[in-house]
């Protein structure tokens, strides 16, 4: 089974994640702009691929978003 590194970086932040995968985690309040940042660092090490935070931040910032970040990085 595939490691999903978003979930791995919610729970490594002890952060729980939402149960609606489209859900925005920052408007929602799930996480501030400091844990944000913390969940995208966490992403970023464990894929070893820098997310675009620009092109990410210009929509919701969801579950679903944060993983196309992923696959779409380089």
């Amino acid at each position: 089974m595939t490691r999903d590194p978003v979930l791995s970086a919610f729970a490594s932040l002890g952060l729980q994640p939402p149960s609606d995968e489209h859900q925005c985690i920052y408007k929602s309040g799930l996480v501030d702009s400091t844990d944000l940042m913390q969940v995208l660092l966490e992403i970023e090490l464990e894929t070893e691929k820098h997310i675009d935070l620009s092109t990410l931040i210009d929509g919701d910032v969801s579950l679903v978003r944060l993983r196309a970040s992923v696959a779409g990085a380089e």
